[in-house]
C-alpha cells in the first residue's frame, strides 16, 4: 500500500462499511513501524481489494480487509487473507486475530475458511449503532 492508493482505497472503504475509516487513518498507518499494509492491483494499476494489520508480540491484528464490490467473490479477499498468514509466518507470529460485525456472515465464513474461529462475542462493540463484534482467532500453522 502506498500514499497514492488512498483515495481509491477510502473510495472503497467508505462503500463498504457504517463506519468507513479516513483518509488520515489509513495515511497513519503507512508510517506505523508495526503496521503491515496491503493492496490487490488489477493490471492497470486499480485498487480491488486491501488489507490493514498490525504486529503485536506474537499475533497478527487484521484491523481492515475490505474488496470492492464489483469483484467480490473473485478470490481478493481469500488472497488478502493468505497475505495475512504469509506476515503472520515471516514475522513469527503465533496467532492472527481480527474483529467483525456479528452481522457480517459473508466475512465471518471467509475468515472460518481460513480457520478462524469464534473466541468471544462483545456487545455494543460497534458505535453508534451498538452492533456485536464477533472477536475471531486462527493459529498460524
Amino acid at each position: 500500500m502506498e500514499k497514492a492508493h488512498i483515495p481509491q482505497i477510502v473510495e472503497i472503504e467508505n462503500s463498504t462499511f457504517k463506519m468507513p475509516w479516513t483518509e488520515r487513518a489509513f495515511r497513519a498507518e503507512l508510517v506505523l513501524q508495526v503496521s503491515r499494509n496491503f493492496v490487490a492491483l488489477d493490471p492497470q494499476g486499480n485498487v480491488l481489494g486491501y488489507l490493514v494489520t498490525r504486529l503485536e508480540d506474537l499475533a497478527v491484528h487484521i484491523l481492515n480487509i475490505a474488496v470492492r464490490s464489483d469483484v467480490r467473490r473473485c478470490g481478493i479477499g481469500s488472497a488478502l487473507m493468505r497475505k495475512a498468514f504469509e506476515v503472520a509466518k515471516k514475522t513469527g507470529a503465533e496467532i492472527l486475530y481480527l474483529e467483525v460485525r456479528a452481522s457480517n456472515l459473508n466475512a465471518i465464513n471467509l475468515y472460518r475458511k481460513f480457520g478462524f474461529s469464534a473466541l468471544r462475542r462483545v456487545e455494543n462493540y460497534y458505535a453508534p449503532d451498538g452492533e456485536a463484534a464477533i472477536i475471531m482467532v486462527a493459529s498460524v500453522p
